[in-house]
């Protein structure tokens, strides 16, 4: 789990070694003597702009992390921010977000009871989780984790959670904390905050949800030192110029991707399949009772939901990691998850389907190789 790679390696900073930066952020003209100064982070792959913006400690030193994880050719930016005080007795480390999805509904129960009654895996990702509470989230998840990547944690006590947090689009912020001692002998307050939302796709139900863990430890106050994790966080303000660079940098990488997910499985196409067939039959009865009002008229109206059907289907494809390919012997389109170089299915078995990375020597097996079906024909 990269979420599990990364707490390793931050965590593992201590207060005598933390000042051992991968780079340092850039600091903004504040006021002088003011208790807190306005730090900005620096974006190496678009010539070090400002990302965003917080305000830290006016005399804590600061250090970045900002790299992208590329999921295909969409780049997902991954920063961690470490704060030290000047006596070296207390640290802030803010880790990079992890996102999740889940879905919920009748296809997506019926799609899990199949896999379940046929011994597979339920989850069709690692990032595929259902939302839970900050609390629920640290104890089942991020504890664990820091534990398996050899934090010891004791004391674990005192779980606060914050009253939820409407924002724009539909989005709810919540934030929750339990409080342990590490192994240091300091204090610590292990909080996370999560980003909600979620969306009504023909029957079921889609959430997409992102985690910001923290970590403030210290030997003194660990309230009065929370004070700062606080302020940092609530004090976020993000660069419209690079909000905008980025977002067509993702648009970009969604559509080459064809707004894939490459761990889609197999079962789960089969599943999709039946759907758009129950999808595509449904539209031929609707344009089979419209045919009766005109030729002239439905030829207009056949046109007009041919392209909406199919931009529907690019969608619903999208959305689920899929793509059509067709058997350029019999013509038959099937559905198969994204990710693959080759796609093939058995002549005898034409229900089988296998996607590889690498080509299958013609001979060999009794495999035909299927055709990936372009945008504009489907």
């Amino acid at each position: 789990m990269r979420l599990l790679a990364f707490l390793t390696a931050v965590v593992a900073l201590t207060l005598t070694n933390a000042g051992c930066s991968k780079s340092s952020p850039v600091e903004l003209p504040s006021s002088r003597g003011a208790p807190y100064r306005l730090l900005g982070i620096l974006d190496p792959d678009r010539d070090r702009m400002v990302a965003f913006a917080l305000k830290v400690p006016s005399d804590w030193r600061a250090q970045q992390e900002f790299h992208r994880r590329w999921d295909g050719a969409v780049g997902v930016p991954q920063v961690s921010i470490t704060l030290n005080s000047p006596d070296g007795r207390s640290q802030i480390v803010y880790f990079p977000s992890t996102h999740y999805n889940y879905s919920e509904g009748p296809l997506s129960d019926n799609l899990r009871a199949q896999k379940r009654s046929m011994g597979m895996p339920l989850q069709s990702s690692l990032n595929e989780l259902p939302p839970m509470p900050p609390v629920a989230y640290i104890k089942n998840i991020l504890l664990p984790t820091l534990q398996r990547s050899g934090v010891t944690l004791s004391a674990l006590g005192n779980e606060l959670t914050a009253p939820e947090i409407s924002r724009d689009e539909g989005q709810v912020e919540s934030r929750g904390s339990v409080d342990a001692t590490l192994a240091n002998g300091n204090r610590a307050r292990i909080e996370c905050r999560i980003v909600y939302a979620s969306r009504q796709i023909q029957t079921d139900r889609y959430h997409t949800w992102s985690v910001v863990p923290s970590i403030t430890q210290t030997s003194d106050e660990l309230e009065a030192v929370h004070a700062h994790t606080r302020v940092a966080q609530d004090s976020i303000v993000r660069n419209p110029t690079w909000m905008k660079l980025e977002q067509e940098a993702q648009a970009r990488g969604y559509q080459a991707n064809q707004e894939a997910s490459r761990r889609q499985h197999q079962a789960t196409m089969s599943q999709i399949q039946a759907n758009t067939e129950a999808m595509t039959r449904g539209h031929n009865q609707r344009m089979a009772a419209i045919r009766q009002f005109g030729e002239t008229n439905t030829a207009r109206f056949n046109q007009r939901m041919t392209d909406m059907d199919r931009e529907q289907r690019i969608r619903v494809d999208t959305i689920r990691g899929e793509s059509q390919y067709v058997n350029p012997t019999t013509g038959e389109r099937t559905k198969v998850a994204d990710g693959y170089d080759h796609v093939y299915t058995s002549q005898n078995h034409p229900e089988f389907f296998l996607g590889t990375n690498t080509p299958i020597k013609p001979g060999e097996l009794n495999w035909e190789e299927l055709q990936k079906v372009q945008l504009k024909d489907y």
